[in-house]
């Protein structure tokens, strides 16, 4: 057993290069297009996932070239109300994710997203949550991606207004059927009604889109909302912060890997606190020495075997 610790513990350590450069390799440049006016936190959540945020003002190539996501937020006229773009068509086609925030006039008027008009041109339509009571009441759907990650993990109860009626803001806007979603999307929330889906993703070319009928930005710390005291206020938070995490492929964490108390610390201190050096060989040596195997970072990023 001696023998073959210390193997491991060797082969670690010759790879921890590797380790580190993959790691590395997730962080990127994360643009921001604030339509709304009210999501100033949204840099602070891109600089909290290891991300550089760049603001963007103009939806054009030279300002989406590099990017690996773009977060863009909807009230009032914005980019896309009047034809498609086809630099921000071409960026997602070649890999980059847009993440759309459509979030005003839940009450009576349609979605500001013409969804003709984001990339892959599909064809869907909004009906209003806020006027009914499926805005007090967001479920996460099976599967959903956003459910746990970097904020923390989604309830039932997260981002319902509780109790009903009583909140300042809506959680979700508007919301859209199953039936008409572009093909292969996958849900991300809907309302008490499996079938009404309020968040969802489609893949096009090599990237991918996100569309979004909540406020989360808006309650971001540094937002035009952030003293909010809508029960769902701190849900919002979660799960904007999760949502831009998968969006930009780091949403693997030690928390979502499943680690708690001392490996869940241990993990945190090799694969996210940023040692490198001989700091970092330590901690590695120990957490090899006490539960032999690798933390998920240094194993491609999947989840650990169990200990």
């Amino acid at each position: 057993m001696k023998t073959q610790l210390a193997t491991l513990t060797l082969a670690v350590l010759a790879g921890l290069g590797g380790m580190v450069a993959s790691a590395d390799a997730i962080a990127g440049k994360i643009g921001y297009y604030d339509g709304s006016g009210f999501a100033g936190g949204i840099p602070a959540v891109i600089t909290s996932l290891g991300h550089t945020p760049v603001p963007v003002s103009v939806l054009d190539t030279s300002s989406l070239t590099g990017l690996q996501a773009l977060v863009l937020t909807s009230c009032g006229p914005q980019p896309l109300l009047g034809a498609p773009n086809a630099a921000l068509d071409t960026a997602v086609q070649n890999g980059m994710t847009l993440v759309v925030e459509s979030m005003c006039n839940g009450s009576s008027a349609p979605s500001y997203i013409i969804s003709a008009n984001l990339p892959g041109a599909p064809s869907y339509s909004a009906y209003s949550a806020a006027a009914y009571p499926e805005a007090d009441n967001i479920e996460i759907p099976a599967g959903s991606p956003i459910q746990t990650g970097p904020g923390g993990t989604l309830t039932a109860t997260s981002l319902d207004c509780i109790p009903a009626n009583s909140c300042d803001l809506y959680s979700m806007t508007h919301y859209y059927p199953r039936s008409a979603l572009p093909a292969g999307a996958t849900a991300l929330l809907t309302t008490g009604n499996n079938d009404h889906v309020g968040a969802f993703a489609w893949s096009y070319g090599s990237g991918r889109v996100i569309h979004t009928e909540t406020q989360s930005s808006i309650h971001l710390p540094g937002s035009g909302y952030a003293s909010d005291t809508s029960s769902f206020h701190a849900g919002m938070i979660t799960y904007f912060t999760n949502l831009l995490a998968w969006a930009s492929g780091s949403s693997t964490t030690c928390a979502s890997s499943g680690y708690t108390g001392t490996q869940l610390l241990w993990c945190q201190k090799i694969c996210e606190s940023g040692l490198t050096g001989r700091d970092l060989d330590v901690w590695l040596q120990r957490w090899i020495r006490q539960f032999r195997q690798l933390p998920y970072c240094a194993v491609g990023g999947g989840n650990p075997p169990p200990v």
